[in-house]
Order: structure tokens, then sequence, then C-alpha cells
């Protein structure tokens, strides 16, 4: 049982872990980023196509005495 156990092999797999969970970090880090921009460019986008930029707006003042 003695020879089934070896610390410097046990420390290789505890460092692999790391390394894989930082990666799988940085990854989700990157997708979440990924998906901002997509959603920031879809919004951009949506208000490009309603209304011409030449277009006056209308407003209305509400707290206006008549």
């Amino acid at each position: 049982m003695a020879a089934d156990s070896n610390p410097a092999r046990g420390t290789f797999i505890a460092a692999l872990a790391t390394v894989a969970r930082r990666i799988t970090a940085l990854l989700g880090m990157a997708v979440i980023v990924g998906l901002l921009l997509i959603l920031i460019w879809r919004v951009y986008l949506h208000h490009q196509s309603r209304v011409p930029p030449e277009e006056p707006a209308v407003v209305r003042l509400g707290s206006r005495a008549t």
C-alpha cells in the first residue's frame, strides 16, 4: 500500500487540476465578455434601425400648466 502512495505524482495531479480550473475560469470569463459584446451590438443595431437620425423627437412637457 505504501508503494501506491507517491507524493510527487499526487502533487503533479493537483497542479494539473489547478491549471485546468484556471483555464476553465478564463474561458468562462471570455464567454461572458463575448456574450456581453454581442448583446451591446444587438441593442445598438436595434436602436439604429428604429428611428432615422434626422427625424425630430416629439417631447411632451407634463408639468406645463394649461
